[in-house]
């Protein structure tokens, strides 16, 4: 298995819906934990990653802060469109400190994946990492 979303892969974030030049999009891809992207108050909140090739998703790791509620979707179309959910979970309330949390979708074939913070615990969450971890498909 390898690191899917890293930018040495080809990974990249291709949308996201709140953008502060403090916290860009692309910091949840860079491997630290004190960089992150942030929400800008409202909900929902999303992002879409761009995996550099189709692959077969093992495991995703998120770390945040203040996220609630999270719905995770698919797409294998060249462009990032139609998506398919893959799982919806909710965070529990970690008082002060980061959230973790891992999921093994079965059967999640993907090349963009959609990650939309439905909820969070405040007006803002953050969101410090994203760990795509799987084997790559040919399409």
């Amino acid at each position: 298995m390898i690191d899917l979303s890293s930018p040495a892969s080809g990974a990249q974030i291709v949308t996201a819906t709140s953008n502060d030049s403090r916290f860009p999009a692309q910091s949840m891809l860079d491997g630290k934990l004190d960089t992150f992207w942030t929400t800008t108050g409202l909900y929902p909140q999303a992002f879409v990653l761009a995996l550099s090739e189709p692959a077969d998703v093992k495991n995703i790791v998120i770390y945040s802060y203040n996220v609630k509620d999270l719905k995770i979707e698919k797409s294998m179309k060249d462009d990032p469109v139609e998506f398919e959910e893959v799982l919806v979970t909710g965070f529990e309330s970690t008082e002060g400190t980061p959230q973790q949390k891992t999921f093994s979708p079965a059967l999640c074939e993907a090349k963009y994946l959609k990650f939309t913070v439905k909820s969070g615990y405040d007006h803002f969450c953050a969101i410090f990492k994203v760990s795509v971890n799987g084997v790559s498909i040919s399409p």
